[in-house]
């Protein structure tokens, strides 16, 4: 197929409205099971701490979840630009320089797709209900994420086009727990991070299945440009879909801010909760 060919396809309205619906129906029950898992792990000692804290995880949950979409995209975006430019580019004094320089243009590009990430926290979703460490442990969940995609193409659709793109993540994967300066402790803190997060992963990776064994099983998204770029068109639609969601302010609905403020509770006995929502002083009432 034809760069013009390809265009036509993805961009025919009754099929992109189609993906787009089957992105909104995965997002909403990663949703909803988001606020399930919310409400199972609330904690306080009375019922309306036990709002506030459900209030305040649903928030940071969701909010995570939205964060490894978001960075598993961006990263996602930069491979596929590579990996088009890589397959189609026949140029032949462009051939020679992209062959010398190619590897230093991957790592710059991966560099980029970080830059990128951030403006997709504040552009988007502005992400005001998780932590700079939070966000710190998601994105490195996030790179487990990108490597158990390429695994998946490895040795499901038996694809080794991709063995380049699985060394540089193992590099960056074994770079974010060892360094010059690091220490037991550290990577010992570092892997207590990002497994709190695996639980996103596998709801990320669920969400990833559904939509391509829908896109592929419509031949909506094609084997024949590449699975990674396919698997990227994939994650556009899930952002779309997760942008569309969020300023649905859907989850008002389910996990309303309560209209009381607790007795100041001592902060082993739930999770901590942000200064923006308990400032006695900031506090209005919705009465």
């Amino acid at each position: 197929m034809t760069a013009q060919e390809y265009t036509a396809h993805y961009f025919a309205m009754r099929d992109v409205l189609r993906f787009l619906l089957v992105a909104l129906i995965g997002a909403l029950v990663c949703l909803f099971v988001i606020l399930l898992a919310s409400r199972a792990t609330a904690k306080g000692r009375t019922r309306l701490e036990k709002r506030w804290d459900f209030y305040y995880r649903s928030r940071n949950m969701s909010q995570r979840f939205d964060e490894m979409i978001f960075s598993a995209t961006s990263i996602l975006s930069f491979l596929a630009v590579y990996y088009l430019i890589d397959r189609f580019a026949t140029d032949p004094d462009f051939r020679v320089f992209w062959d010398r320089w190619c590897d230093f243009i991957l790592l710059g590009m991966i560099v980029v797709s970080c830059i990128v990430n951030n403006y997709f926290d504040v552009m988007l979703i502005p992400l005001k209900k998780i932590t700079k460490d939070e966000k710190a442990s998601v994105r490195l969940v996030g790179m487990f994420y990108i490597m158990v995609i390429f695994l998946y193409i490895k040795f499901v659709y038996e694809n080794d086009n991709y063995d380049g793109f699985i060394m540089y993540f193992l590099g960056l994967i074994i770079g974010r727990f060892v360094y010059f300066d690091t220490s037991l402790r550290g990577s010992l803190k570092t892997m207590k991070d990002g497994a709190k997060n695996i639980p996103f992963l596998i709801l990320g990776l669920v969400y990833t299945a559904f939509m391509c064994i829908y896109g592929f099983g419509t031949d909506y998204l094609l084997i024949s440009n590449g699975v990674l770029v396919s698997t990227f068109i994939a994650h556009l639609f899930m952002v779309v879909a997760i942008f569309i969601l969020h300023h649905s302010h859907l989850i008002a609905l389910f996990s309303r801010k309560p209209k009381q403020l607790p007795p100041a509770p001592a902060v082993e006995d739930y999770a901590p909760i942000e200064e923006d929502y308990l400032e006695y002083d900031d506090y209005e009432d919705p009465m």
